[in-house]
């Protein structure tokens, strides 16, 4: 393939005009046409912010043929979306064990001060956890804003069987962490404790669905690299950026509704409400934008 095949290629494959690269790109939406036509050349100095752009190399630009590159992982995206999905994952269970912690030493009469010190000890060692791993993935996302899609049909299909029992088995031991707390109303109180040893089972088997089911959730979107490719692309649009704004800001009220309720209000054992709610809210927000801005 030519270089004009190639820059082509890409930029359509990134749902780019010639219009959008130009601006990229600085230049005009005729020197684009002329690229693709192959009756000029960018200089080095372009051909370098395209390559950056496209996540490829001056050779395969030029010269290369664009799907044979396509097959391999050169950037490693799968292992680094491996490692992301595992320490967001780790850092939720984290919290809500923080929780189960918390609910244990209140069943058996542990001092408040003791117990909220225990909470909040391993909380925040559960939100730093998250956050590293969120600063990992903005580096590679922006060393890497374009990734080639490389997965085979077959692997494409193992992954999608896998997520249908993977959801399956999340909603599962959701269903028995619920019958766990109906049941366990009928269940004598143990000498030394309250009946909360009972909410500590039941919050377990929760911690256990809800991170399969967000674990199962990041590995089918590990699969989609056509929306990695949109949402890290240097040309966002004007929705990307409303979604973007709106969601930090309220996870960052979230966030501060939590401290404000644990820390001044001591409910703890109900502040944590504050994050499902702010997920949910980030959806409605999604789903009225993408109903605004339908493209």
């Amino acid at each position: 393939m030519s270089f004009g095949e190639n820059l082509q290629f890409y930029r359509k494959r990134n749902d780019i005009t010639q219009e959008q690269l130009a601006e990229q790109m600085s230049v005009s939406r005729q020197t684009i046409s002329k690229w693709e036509s192959e009756n000029s050349y960018p200089e080095m100095e372009k051909l370098l912010q395209l390559c950056d752009m496209f996540g490829c190399t001056i050779d395969v630009l030029l010269r290369g043929n664009v799907q044979e590159s396509l097959q391999e992982d050169t950037a490693g995206y799968d292992r680094h979306m491996n490692r992301f999905s595992v320490k967001i994952v780790a850092g939720i269970g984290v919290i809500l064990f923080g929780l189960i912690l918390q609910i244990l030493g209140e069943a058996f009469h542990m001092p408040d001060y003791f117990v909220n010190t225990i909470f909040l000890f391993v909380a925040m060692t559960g939100i730093l956890i998250i956050i590293e791993g969120g600063m990992q993935h903005v580096r590679f996302a922006k060393k890497h804003p374009h990734i080639n899609p490389f997965y085979k049909e077959e692997e494409l299909e193992l992954a999608e069987n896998r997520f249908r029992v993977r959801i399956i088995t999340g909603i599962g031991i959701l269903f028995a962490g619920a019958l766990a707390a109906v049941m366990s109303e009928g269940f004598p109180v143990p000498a030394g404790c309250t009946k909360e040893i009972y909410n500590s089972v039941s919050l377990l088997f929760f911690t256990v669905g809800i991170c399969t089911i967000v674990y199962t959730g990041m590995q089918k979107s590990k699969y989609n690299v056509e929306e990695y490719n949109k949402e890290n692309s240097p040309v966002k649009s004007r929705k990307d950026q409303l979604v973007a704004a709106w969601c930090g800001c309220i996870m960052i009220v979230a966030t501060i509704l939590f401290f404000i309720a644990g820390l001044g209000y001591e409910m703890w054992e109900k502040c944590w409400i504050a994050y499902p709610i702010g997920g949910m809210l980030c959806g409605i927000v999604t789903l009225i934008l993408n109903g605004m801005y339908k493209e």
